[in-house]
């Protein structure tokens, strides 16, 4: 049936876009996401109908704390499993060893995350003080990192319909926990809700999920001191880069909750999650764009135009929803949300664009392998970002911040497609 579609003059491009399995591939990571969306939505509604606005912001600071303690202890073995795990004679072995490091990583990082804001915020520093509060914090956290380790090897071996099951899972479980919680943790019962759900998407996708992805997988402890230095002498560089690319996404709240409040934030983190949808269409674009080239470089430069007509497809209408109907949408969470957070969602949205060209030209880098320009990109586009954004917050709140992540992201796409040509006119050998 596609086969002759294919070969129609008006459809055939279209057709052929849509079932290449460079989209095919980024189309279940956009749904796994857009799953996530959809329920995390429902959620963060429950959430503020049973919770005040400063515990939504007290919670969204530390679920982004737990987040960062994830990706730190990603440690560069999630882009060696995308890398390598599909041409791994043992591929059950590969991942077992990847996710014994991450965890012990994980735990390292935890630690450190939770210290520092101990030491230097007195908003959050209660999760430090509480020894149930702070296991949760580091349990969490390794969950967290985990399922990120097992989303590369849904991505590495091309069954990414599996993270939209195990977003699902995720989401259904999490959504009515905050209204059994409420009476008993308060902020930190959203926090439980989020990582109990993980935990228990986690166990799914060990005992289902992955065995399905590799046949035979069974979890074990692995160590193998080669395999990991080998893993760092390839994603060293993406990994800090990683990180750094990360680092506002979850930094941001914790700006906000420190200059403004937890009021002030409750109200940021809801536009920031919405928003953040967005970002998520460019970035399982460029992911696939990423295995696709890693597998067969010869077809990259059609594979680069096809990114950005299938980013582009999706986000653009996706943008003009939140920015033309963003205070309907923000009214599910109660007026307060829908008066205080639509100017920075409209603001936001529109960063979704700079945001596409930067993900396409950094996964164009990581093919063809130019870790060092990439990590400058990336520190760079960071250190503006989170400096703007916290003159921006100091002077003008919630708007300033949303200005000064769009408009240093559209200056630093500006000067990389003006100086950067070649890189996009290459082509893959």
């Amino acid at each position: 049936m596609f086969s002759r579609l294919k070969s129609l003059p008006a459809i055939g491009p279209i057709v052929e876009l849509a079932t290449s399995s460079l989209v095919s591939n980024a189309f279940y990571m956009m749904l796994s996401q857009a799953a996530l969306a959809v329920l995390g939505f429902f959620f963060w509604v429950i959430v503020a109908r049973y919770y005040t606005e400063a515990e939504v912001g007290y919670s969204s600071a530390i679920i982004s704390m737990l987040g960062l303690a994830a990706l730190i202890g990603h440690a560069g073995l999630d882009t060696f499993l995308v890398r390598f795990l599909s041409r791994s004679e043992n591929p059950a072995r590969l991942l077992n060893t990847c996710l014994a490091y991450s965890t012990v990583a994980t735990l390292v990082a935890s630690v450190i995350v939770i210290g520092v804001q101990a030491l230097g915020s007195g908003e959050v520093a209660f999760v430090a003080r509480q020894p149930v509060f702070l296991a949760s914090f580091i349990l969490f956290s390794v969950v967290g990192s985990a399922s990120g380790m097992l989303g590369s090897s849904y991505v590495a071996t091309r069954h990414s319909l599996y993270l939209v099951v195990k977003s699902i899972v995720l989401g259904l479980t999490k959504l009515a926990l905050p209204i059994l919680f409420v009476g008993y943790f308060r902020s930190f019962g959203i926090v439980a809700s989020w990582g109990l759900g993980s935990i228990v998407a986690l166990l799914f996708s060990l005992t289902v999920l992955i065995p399905r992805a590799i046949p035979g997988y069974v979890l074990a402890f692995e160590t193998g001191a080669r395999l990991v230095r080998r893993a760092w002498a390839f994603s060293g560089f993406s990994y800090v880069t990683n990180l750094l690319g990360a680092t506002p996404k979850y930094v941001m709240p914790l700006i906000v909750i420190n200059v403004l409040g937890p009021e002030e934030n409750g109200f940021f983190y809801i536009a920031w999650a919405m928003a953040s949808v967005l970002y998520f269409i460019p970035g399982a674009v460029a992911q696939s764009l990423f295995a696709e080239g890693s597998n067969d470089r010869r077809t990259l430069r059609k594979n680069t135009t096809r990114a950005f007509q299938g980013a582009f497809m999706i986000l653009l209408p996706c943008m003009a929803i939140l920015v033309l109907l963003g205070d309907r949408l923000l009214l599910a969470f109660g007026e307060s949300y829908s008066d205080r957070s639509i100017e920075l969602l409209r603001i936001l949205a529109l960063a979704g664009i700079p945001a596409t060209v930067e993900r396409v030209y950094f996964a164009l880098l990581r093919v063809y392998g130019r870790l060092r320009e990439l990590l400058l990109w990336r520190t760079a586009i960071t250190v503006s970002v989170l400096g703007a954004s916290f003159y921006g917050v100091s002077v003008a709140g919630l708007t300033g911040i949303g200005w000064a992540i769009l408009i240093t992201h559209g200056l630093l796409v500006v000067l990389i497609l003006l100086t950067r040509t070649s890189v996009w006119l290459r082509h893959g050998h």
